[in-house]
């Protein structure tokens, strides 16, 4: 129940679900009580939901990675209408021997959201022929998401992982850089302390701005 939460309507709890979700083969008391302190948040925070607004901004996006464990964490976010319509919070398949790998590889993923968002808003009559913006926070992905220059740093680094380099060669996708506390898909990769979490948390779901209890 918590997962269908999760990936339909509360991105809030996505990174925590994602993370209890991985020990569903091992359960223990300590992961049972982590599961209740997010039906806990859940509760105490029952009116939160996604809030839309009329916007004249285009379909943008952003990702992140968290490299900080063995299997880096990906993360993304794409909004419209000042609020999020997809996200993500998933392990990595393989484990990333930098920053800049795990950062392309959450790219990529990414950007096969944005291939498919913008075919659908297509046949909605909702989209556009212009590149969709995919913001990351790691100047070394975005320079080899454009070139590859850093070619013996990453020639290790499975094809599959370069799908965002085909996509902005081909003009479906640009790659704008964000500040890492501008990042909002940053949220998906790392638990953050209450003072991050509920402004980003505002941002992602496009609540009023407020001290939270």
């Amino acid at each position: 129940s918590l997962l269908y939460a999760a990936t339909n309507t509360r991105p809030d709890i996505a990174y925590a679900v994602g993370m209890l979700c991985r020990a569903m083969g091992k359960p223990s008391k300590e992961l049972f009580e982590a599961a209740e302190r997010v039906l806990g948040y859940l509760y105490r925070h029952k009116e939160v939901g996604l809030r839309y607004e009329s916007d004249q901004k285009p379909l943008s996006g952003m990702s992140d990675a968290d490299w900080a464990v063995k299997h880096s964490t990906s993360g993304f976010v794409f909004t419209m209408s000042k609020a999020a319509i997809t996200w993500g919070s998933k392990k990595q398949p393989t484990i990333a021997l930098s920053s800049c790998e795990a950062e392309i590889m959450a790219a990529s993923d990414a950007a096969k959201e944005a291939v498919y968002l913008g075919a659908f808003l297509l046949e909605l009559g909702e989209g556009s022929d212009d590149p969709i913006s995919l913001s990351v926070d790691n100047t070394a992905a975005r320079d080899l998401a454009y070139n590859p220059q850093h070619h013996e740093r990453t020639k290790h680094i499975a094809r599959r992982h370069f799908f965002i380099r085909e996509m902005v060669e081909n003009g479906q996708i640009v790659v704008p850089f964000v500040r890492s506390a501008d990042n909002l898909a940053d949220f998906f990769t790392k638990p953050l302390p209450a003072s991050v979490f509920f402004p980003m948390r505002n941002r992602i779901m496009n609540l009023e701005e407020k001290v939270e209890p």
